[in-house]
């Protein structure tokens, strides 16, 4: 597939999404997308702007590496997994962490080119979005965490209500209820997310695309487009996309929306901006 457009932009000092694909710009064969997930420890401890930073800069590494192969998508998280643990256990040695530390994870979505037509994987609630030969679109169905970072929005509305808009306070207000809602990351119970232990290499959900014509993927704070802004629906977003610097656009309307709203009165949110990053393929 042909490289349309991406783009990876923060939303506050450090970004802690990141993208990456694997090939010429007229000849992709893999591409990805991650969306570092915010901290909740008291502060950050790792090198590279945050802990999730960090995180993310490590899996990308990893993933330019094992994109390459012609390993199956599980094969492929499994050995990214098995590095970032490595990675983990050589740097947390260079620190005392507390014993209630949350570690680094991230969302993550890689899509791959095999002789049998693409396939996906996905841990966390990123996107991907794709139109087939036959005009049917093919997505990953809605994260389990959805109805959580409903709550939680709501929650923050009431606060800002009472005139509290530091993001930072709401973190620290709600750490109980975040902490307890990781903990559930990777079981049963929730969603995978990828993180520096063995369990995330056996959560991940998969998806068999074929050949499709168009193929997006991105985090979350791009796709506030549809769900949060009203900006686009699923089609004309993958249309937008799908033209040149259209990725680029929507990123644009989607800052101005945000600047507009910042205390989130208009559109509820926890954050008033969010890391955002996507990247667009078509068929060649």
């Amino acid at each position: 597939m042909r490289l349309i457009g991406a783009v990876t932009e923060g939303s506050g000092d450090t970004n802690e999404d990141g993208m990456g694909v694997l090939g010429r710009k007229e000849n992709i064969a893999a591409a990805w997308v991650f969306d570092g997930v915010t901290g909740i420890n008291d502060r950050n401890y790792l090198p590279g702007g945050s802990d999730a930073a960090w995180l993310v800069h490590r899996a990308h590494f990893h993933l330019l590496k094992l994109a390459e192969t012609d390993a199956p998508l599980p094969e492929i998280l499994s050995q990214l997994v098995t590095a970032l643990i490595v990675d983990w256990k050589i740097e947390s040695a260079r620190y005392e962490l507390p014993l209630d530390y949350d570690p680094p994870a991230a969302c993550l979505i890689f899509a791959k080119r095999y002789a049998a037509g693409w396939s996906a994987l996905r841990l966390g609630d990123s996107i991907l979005l794709a139109q087939t030969q036959s005009d049917r679109f093919l997505m990953f169905e809605e994260s389990s965490n959805t109805g959580f970072d409903s709550w939680l929005s709501a929650e923050a509305q009431k606060r800002r209500a009472q005139g509290q808009f530091s993001v930072g306070a709401l973190l620290a207000e709600f750490r109980p209820q975040l902490r307890a809602s990781r903990k559930t990351r990777n079981t049963a119970e929730s969603f995978g997310i990828l993180k520096a232990d063995l369990a995330a290499a056996h959560n991940a959900e998969y998806l068999e695309l074929g050949f499709p014509k168009n193929l997006l993927i991105c985090t979350d704070g791009f796709y506030r487009a549809v769900d949060h802004y009203g900006l686009h629906d699923n089609q004309s977003l993958l249309a937008t996309c799908g033209q040149e610097g259209g990725t680029d656009n929507i990123m644009k309307k989607v800052r101005v929306v945000e600047q507009s709203d910042p205390q989130c009165q208009k559109y509820i949110r926890f954050k008033p901006a969010d890391d955002a990053s996507a990247v667009m393929l078509a068929k060649l």
